[in-house]
């Protein structure tokens, strides 16, 4: 399997060849620092630990203990009700809406989406590989046999309630992520999106680096791991590449090589979801202007790029739902324009929660899907 899709021969031939020659780099130095986790035991641990029977012999007796089924129970009924509400209403909607395949070139990007496998999963399960990125750190995966009775119930009681958000918003809350993922049972995001991928029925084959060069910036590291799966019978793998990092323009100063490597994901399809409005913002404005350079086919709420830079850009836009004025404190980033267009379009309804409006009626979600119709400008390095 190819390790990400690169810019196919064109204009922008000069950002592909060196976007190949940094992930040559990277993964050159790094195959010898970092050996592949073994695939029946990651695999099993995230059965393990989402409630779901392990596939590993040493899990077994783990997982008859009372601790565990009670987890199992509570984690089975939380998930078999997103599954059969909120995931089979969106599986709905994707058929009708979306394209059977990955809508632009074969790679998902997904900024700002800390651990959250399941929406890109339902959404877009055809792409080959996803980039996504958060500021949560990246981990590793408990080694239940080490644990004792009470050790392993705090484990099972921490990944309740980190996966409780997700389960009942449909997004992670960042400070609740923040004090979950830092406990001595649970580090960091791979339990997350390994228990994601076991829940959306693929298996978890392999953990290793992320593609990524040698940096020459203020900082000598970034962390990124990457996590192949598949669909049980299926021999095509799958990629998830997550990075930890910070993607405000203050933060990007430390990884120059780090736009590079984005930019040559070119074309990508992008999901933006539940991304506390931050592209609205100058201190963004880089990651924006990536994401309108890299992008034709984009799906979002509210929160990620404005609608005017979009129109700009040469994107037509398709709303769904209804737009609203956003939750507190995001209330200055209402768009008059973005109004204006649900006003003057019948969008259609939304059967499913996107975006924060959870406590909210479904119809109150708003969604947008734009499609490049104008070729982009080369070479911008923010959308101001």
């Amino acid at each position: 399997m190819k390790i990400i899709k690169l810019i196919p021969q064109s204009k922008y031939g000069w950002l592909r060849a060196t976007a190949c020659a940094l992930v040559f780099c990277f993964t050159a130095a790094n195959a010898a620092q970092q050996a592949p986790t073994q695939p029946s035991s990651i695999d099993s641990v995230a059965r393990l630990i989402a409630g779901l029977t392990p596939s590993n012999p040493e899990h077994v007796e783990l997982a008859a203990g009372n601790s565990w089924q009670k987890h199992s129970t509570a984690m089975l009924k939380s998930w078999s009700k997103v599954r059969d509400g909120q995931l089979a209403a969106m599986k709905t909607w994707r058929a009708a809406e979306l394209p059977a395949k990955c809508p632009v070139g074969n790679t998902l990007f997904y900024p700002f989406s800390g651990p959250d496998f399941l929406n890109a999963w339902t959404l877009f399960p055809d792409c080959e590989t996803y980039v996504m990125f958060g500021l949560e750190p990246i981990g590793k995966m408990p080694d239940p046999s080490k644990m004792g009775p009470k050790e392993f119930a705090k484990l099972l009681a921490t990944v309740r309630d980190a996966m409780a958000n997700l389960f009942e918003r449909n997004y992670f809350v960042t400070n609740t992520m923040r004090r979950n993922l830092r406990t001595e049972q649970l580090r960091g995001v791979v339990p997350i999106f390994t228990m994601s991928m076991v829940f959306s029925g693929v298996e978890v084959v392999g953990i290793g680096p992320a593609p990524f060069p040698k940096l020459t910036g203020k900082k000598s590291r970034l962390d990124g791991m990457a996590i192949d799966y598949r669909v049980p019978g299926s021999g095509r793998t799958q990629r998830v590449i997550y990075y930890s990092v910070d993607i405000s323009d203050k933060g990007l100063a430390d990884y120059p090589e780090f736009l590079t490597y984005l930019r040559g994901l070119t074309p990508t399809t992008t999901l933006v979801k539940a991304a506390s409005y931050l592209m609205h913002i100058k201190e963004f404005s880089k990651i924006r202007g990536v994401l309108l350079d890299t992008s034709e086919f984009l799906l979002q709420d509210d929160t990620g790029i404005p609608y005017n830079f979009l129109v700009k850009r040469g994107f037509t836009v398709q709303p769904y739902g209804i737009y609203k004025k956003p939750i507190p404190p995001f209330e200055p980033q209402y768009q008059p324009s973005l109004n204006a267009l649900y006003q003057s379009t019948k969008a259609p309804a939304l059967p499913f929660r996107f975006g924060y409006h959870t406590s909210l009626a479904e119809s109150r979600s708003t969604l947008l899907i734009g499609r490049r119709t104008q070729p982009a400008p080369q070479q911008r390095s923010d959308a101001r």
